[in-house]
């Protein structure tokens, strides 16, 4: 069963099941998704929590030990492990001869970071599926985000005027930590509702944040505007150019693969299943290289070369300058007039 974090509360009001794997890359969403698992457990008399955290590494002995000892004070425990970004075989195997060892009085919360397809499709997490609830939690995107804020407002008797909501949302994008931080702080200021722009230029200060994975979705969207500035901004937070460069390569390269399947007469879907592309992702490749002509993408990987070089040169204004010129390169099918 698959489960979003919106719908826990009524899940849990059909009671809790022995084990639940919380995954994804939104902290503030995770953070309150083990929150409500923890509220509802310990409403049930699971009194006893043990927490193992990958990045201190994980003692499987350790956490068998804590699973099949019952304190004296308490008959229902929770066992919470933090798992790494992969699994080795014998990591997979103490896990699974974990899962197998569940019971009513033993709640195990599994949390975990974002999964591509491939760990999805490995034996510890299709363990993970069979055991119980599997909860992934994503960042809401730019189309709706205001709807996700204008729920969170409304749970602390806020409201906002629509250009008030719009820059809520266009100031903590990517960043719901800092963002469900300010809502807490307007909750107390007690101004006078709904909220208008003025107000919350008065008293809030943006804190948005965008990771370098943000960057290419925009770009094959033909959001060339947004795209500039994630890219400023992720200048601005100090990433460096050589790691965008890195993962613009591998996008363009992709892009590139799928024409060639393209050309060769296989169709879209097989030549994505055969490069393992995520479903969610086959419409922005699919539209994206409707607009972007071979000639085209030959070029955008000419001035990534060069923005390479760059990088290369520790000439990081140059290649800061040539990562622009990429995003704007996406904005129509018309040829680049720069060149390297």
């Amino acid at each position: 069963m698959r489960l979003y974090p919106e719908q826990l509360p009524q899940h849990l009001q059909a009671g809790l099941s022995p084990c639940y794997f919380i995954y994804g890359d939104e902290p503030l969403l995770k953070m309150e998704a083990l929150d409500t698992l923890r509220q509802a457990a310990r409403a049930r008399g699971f009194d006893e929590r043990h927490r193992f955290d990958a990045d201190e590494g994980l003692d499987w002995d350790a956490i068998f030990d804590a699973s099949q000892t019952l304190s004296l004070f308490s008959a229902r425990q929770i066992i919470e492990i933090h798992l790494p970004d992969k699994l080795d075989k014998a990591g997979s195997e103490r896990l699974r001869e974990l899962l197998r060892q569940r019971h009513p009085d033993l709640l195990l919360l599994l949390s975990g970071p974002r999964l591509n397809q491939q760990q999805q499709k490995t034996a510890w997490f299709k363990a993970l599926a069979e055991a119980g609830p599997l909860v992934p939690v994503a960042a809401p995107d730019a189309r709706h985000l205001p709807r996700w804020l204008e729920q969170r407002l409304h749970r602390h008797g806020l409201r906002a005027e629509p250009d008030a909501l719009h820059w809520l949302a266009y100031a903590f994008e990517g960043n719901l930590l800092a963002l469900a931080g300010e809502i807490d702080k307007l909750g107390l200021l007690a101004l006078p509702q709904p909220l208008t722009l003025a107000a919350l230029q008065q008293h809030v200060q943006p804190h948005h944040h965008f990771n370098p994975f943000q960057l290419f979705d925009p770009l094959l969207q033909g959001k060339v505007r947004r795209a500039c500035r994630i890219l400023l901004q992720l200048r601005q937070e100090g990433v460096e150019a050589g790691m965008l460069c890195h993962l613009l390569a591998r996008e363009l390269d992709q892009l590139q693969q799928l024409q060639l399947s393209l050309q060769a007469g296989q169709s879209f879907h097989q030549a994505a299943a055969a490069l393992h592309v995520w479903s969610s992702r086959q419409p922005l490749l699919q539209a994206a290289l409707g607009r972007v002509p071979p000639a085209k993408l030959y070029q955008l990987q000419t001035m990534l070369a060069a923005a390479d070089r760059a990088v290369a040169a520790f000439d990081d204004d140059e290649a800061w300058r040539w990562l622009y010129s990429i995003c704007v390169g996406f904005l129509d099918d018309q040829p680049l007039a720069i060149t390297p």
